[in-house]
């Protein structure tokens, strides 16, 4: 699985910093997006990032996107950006 994150720009700057913070727990920042590929064998794992970045996006409005790759294509795709 891909999950993507695109920050709420039109925060004030205090709340964007918060939801950087908050996305900086569970993402990598790659310059464009906030990304990460998350193992389906690691199904609790899974669970807890979404859950967190659920939250995230209930409090400051930035999109979420997960994509689910099937296995065989994993090592040949990049997160976005």
């Amino acid at each position: 699985m891909i999950v993507t994150a695109r920050s709420n720009t039109e925060l004030a700057p205090a709340q964007f910093d918060q939801q950087v913070a908050m996305l900086k727990q569970v993402l990598a920042w790659n310059g464009t997006t906030w990304g990460m590929r998350l193992s389906g064998s690691h199904t609790e794992h899974v669970g807890t990032v979404l859950t967190h970045l659920f939250e995230v996006a209930r409090l400051y409005g930035p999109a979420i996107t997960a994509q689910l790759v099937p296995a065989a294509q994993v090592d040949g795709t990049a997160v976005p950006g």
